[in-house]
C-alpha cells in the first residue's frame, strides 16, 4: 500500500531547508566581507603612510580651544554612535544565529521539564547546598596543597582568627596562611532567580559568571573613554599641502574617518559575541546548574532543613550528588 505524502510535512520540510540555505548564504557573505574589509583597511593604511610622507604633518595648536573642541565632539560623536549602533546590530544577527537558537532551545525545554515536574520549590534548597559543597571544595583545595587533611581543619581549626592560628606551634608557616586564607573565604552567592532568569562570563568561584548586560555597560564606558581619546588625538592632527591640496585633504579626512569605521566594525564585533559567546556561555552555566539540580532532587526526594544563618561563613556538609 503506498503512502500518500503530507503536504503540510512537504512543505514544513522545504520550508526549513530553504532557511537553512538563506542562514548559510548569509554566513558566506559575512565572513567574506570581513575578510576583505580587512584587506581594504590594511590598503588604506598603507595609502596613509605615502601620502603622509609627502605632505607636512602637524598638530593644531591646543590655544585654538574653538576649533579643538569641535573637531573633538564632531568625532567622539560620531565614533561612540558607530559603535553603539552597530553592537546593537550585531546583538540582533547574534539573537538568529545557530547558536544562540541552540543553546535557547536547550534551556527552555531543561527549564520546562523541572517546571512541570514542580521541582522549582527545591531551588532554595539546591542553591544552599551548591553554595556549601562549592565552599568546601574550594577550601579543601586550598589545603590540600599544604598537606592539612578537611577533616582536621573542620575540626581545630575552622573559624578560628589569625592570632590564634599563628600561635599554634603545630604548624608550619605555609599551612597557617593556607588555613588563615582559607577560613578567610566566604560562600558565593546563588539564587533561584539567577538559575531560573534567563541572561546573557566568567569571574572566579562564580558559578554564573558577568552578567553579559553588564559586560555590555562597562565596554560602553571604556569605549566612551577611549574615543574620548582617540577622538583627541585625530582632532589635532591637520595636513598642511607641500605636493598637493588634494591628497592631502583627502587623506586628512580618510585618517579621521578611519577612526569612525573601526568603532563601527568593532562595535559589530562586541554586539554579535556578547550573545553568541557571552550570552551562551551564561545560557550554558545555567543549564548546567539546572542539570545538577536534577540530580540533587534524585538523590534526595525528601526536602532538606533550612541552614542556620550562624553557620552561612563555615562549613556546612552538603549531601553529595550521585552520578
Amino acid at each position: 500500500m503506498q503512502t500518500i505524502p503530507n503536504d503540510d510535512n512537504t512543505f514544513s520540510r522545504q520550508f526549513e531547508g530553504a532557511v537553512i540555505l538563506e542562514n548559510n548564504k548569509r554566513k558566506k557573505i559575512a565572513k567574506g566581507f570581513l575578510n576583505y574589509a580587512g584587506i581594504a583597511v590594511g590598503a588604506f593604511l598603507l595609502f596613509v603612510v605615502v601620502v603622509v610622507l609627502t605632505t607636512d604633518v602637524k598638530l593644531t595648536s591646543f590655544m585654538d580651544v574653538a576649533a579643538l573642541s569641535l573637531a573633538f565632539f564632531i568625532l567622539l560623536f560620531c565614533s561612540y554612535a558607530m559603535y553603539v549602533n552597530c553592537a546593537d546590530s550585531g546583538m540582533r544577527a547574534g539573537l538568529v544565529s545557530d547558536t544562540y537558537q541552540s543553546a535557547l532551545g536547550k534551556y527552555e525545554t531543561i527549564k520546562r521539564s523541572i517546571i512541570e515536574r514542580k521541582m522549582q520549590v527545591r531551588l532554595p534548597e539546591f542553591c544552599r547546598w551548591y553554595i556549601a559543597d562549592e565552599l568546601r571544595n574550594t577550601r579543601n583545595n586550598l589545603l590540600a596543597d599544604v598537606g592539612v587533611l578537611y577533616e582536621v581543619y573542620q575540626e581545630k581549626y575552622i573559624g578560628k582568627d589569625r592570632k590564634t592560628i599563628m600561635a599554634l606551634s603545630t604548624l608550619s608557616k605555609t599551612q597557617k596562611e593556607a588555613i588563615i586564607k582559607a577560613n578567610s573565604i566566604s560562600p558565593i552567592k546563588l539564587t533561584p532567580e539567577m538559575i531560573f532568569k534567563r541572561g546573557r562570563g566568567s569571574h572566579h568561584r562564580s558559578p554564573l559568571g558577568t552578567k553579559p548586560e553588564t559586560k555590555k555597560r562597562i565596554a560602553f564606558g571604556v569605549k566612551f573613554i577611549r574615543t574620548c581619546a582617540t577622538s583627541l588625538l585625530m582632532g589635532v592632527v591637520v595636513l598642511d599641502m607641500v605636493v598637493t591640496p588634494t591628497w592631502a585633504m583627502f587623506a586628512a579626512v580618510l585618517l579621521k574617518l578611519l577612526t569612525v569605521v573601526l568603532n563601527g566594525f568593532f562595535g559589530y564585533k562586541f554586539g554579535f559575541e556578547n550573545i553568541v559567546i557571552d550570552t551562551v556561555n551564561y545560557m550554558s552555566d545555567q543549564i548546567d546548574l539546572m542539570e545538577q539540580m536534577l540530580q540533587y532532587v534524585e538523590a534526595h526526594p525528601a526536602p532538606a532543613l533550612l541552614v542556620p544563618e550562624a553557620q552561612k561563613n563555615n562549613d556546612v556538609s552538603p549531601c553529595p550528588i550521585t552520578e
